[in-house]
């Protein structure tokens, strides 16, 4: 059983209320079963996790309406009349890394033709960021609203979150099939601030990874108990990492031909007991509970007293030009005190 260390003045780890940002509220264009729409979502100064939404389709009243969740880190679209979507064979994989998420099941509204609230796996979208969307409709055809193929995107925000509109296309991930832009999400997006960080970021921005984006590193957590969080986002997707940490801060640039720079020296922990060695999944993040009283060093374990500042970092593998390579992400310290 974990003791609590009333010690360290940390932020509460939590997300705040839901929030809703409103897209169109009419349709005025449709399409197919297997059909998608690619959209972004770009956060303001806060890190957001988007958790559901509502969405248009031709699905009769109470019928089923579920979809394929597909992210990218970074814009799902070049401009009118092309998107990211349409290079050559499967955009799958580098360089365009659209990763299935994950799917969703909801249920059309008893009045139509947008849906009831339909919880999605979480998307999250760090402060500053763009992430790319794609829904493919997998029991019906999506409606959404369309304009004229010179006309710009569309785009809503309400400081917080901003939804730039796409295209649809009958055939995601392919060169094949129809293309329409712009054409935009008809319905709602749900979603929620997640906590300010603790500690204080060094050694950035770290060197790029093959999303062309830096990694980077932030903590939350609690002072009341035993219980900060570290995690790492904008990784390539599906990439094996774990953190390191140390009371000593260092640069060594490329350490072992690593494309990045290791931010930390003297005595370096890592984390790589159980469930520590993770990998970054679809949405290119990977993170851990740390515990206070068992922070690893090279000879063993200790605990962390108040007064002690630390710092952390995160070692990732990569892949640069079908080259099996490494990276970091930039650096975090704490103080406990």
């Amino acid at each position: 059983m974990k003791f609590l260390f009333p010690c360290v003045a940390l932020l509460v780890s939590t997300a705040s209320a839901q929030f809703t940002l409103p897209a169109n509220p009419i349709t005025n264009n449709q399409g197919a079963i297997n059909w998608g729409i690619f959209f972004d979502l770009t956060a303001g100064p806060n890190d957001l996790l988007v958790t559901g939404l509502t969405t248009a389709s031709i699905a009769l009243p109470l019928d089923p309406v579920d979809l394929n969740v597909f992210t990218r880190l970074g814009t799902a679209l070049t401009g009118v009349g092309g998107s990211v979507a349409t290079g050559p064979g499967s955009t799958m994989g580098a360089p365009y890394f659209w990763s299935l998420l994950g799917t969703a099941s909801g249920t059309q509204s008893a009045t139509g033709p947008i849906s009831d609230p339909i919880s999605i796996p979480d998307i999250l979208v760090p402060a500053g960021t763009t992430v790319g969307v794609c829904l493919q409709f997998t029991s019906t055809g999506p409606a959404y609203f369309g304009t004229g193929s010179t006309d710009p995107y569309q785009t809503f925000s309400d400081g917080n979150l901003t939804l730039t509109c796409g295209d649809s296309r009958s055939a995601i991930f392919t060169t094949g099939g129809f293309f329409f832009a712009p054409r935009c999400l008809t319905g709602e997006i749900f979603y929620s601030e997640v906590a300010p960080g603790i500690g204080e970021n060094f050694c950035g921005p770290a060197v790029p990874n093959t999303t062309g984006l830096p990694s980077e590193i932030l903590a939350t957590g609690s002072f009341m108990a035993n219980d900060v969080m570290l995690r790492a986002t904008q990784l390539p997707p599906f990439t094996f990492g774990f953190f390191i940490t140390s009371m000593t801060e260092s640069f060594v640039m490329n350490p072992n031909g690593s494309q990045g720079n290791l931010c930390l020296g003297g005595d370096i922990g890592r984390f790589v007991g159980p469930g520590e060695i993770q990998s970054s999944g679809a949405n290119g993040t990977i993170s851990i509970d740390v515990d206070l009283n068992e922070l690893p060093q090279p000879t063993g374990t200790v605990v962390v007293t108040a007064g002690e500042t630390w710092s952390f970092q995160l070692w990732h593998r990569d892949i640069v030009s079908g080259i099996g390579t490494s990276n970091f992400t930039d650096g975090l310290r704490i103080t406990f005190n």
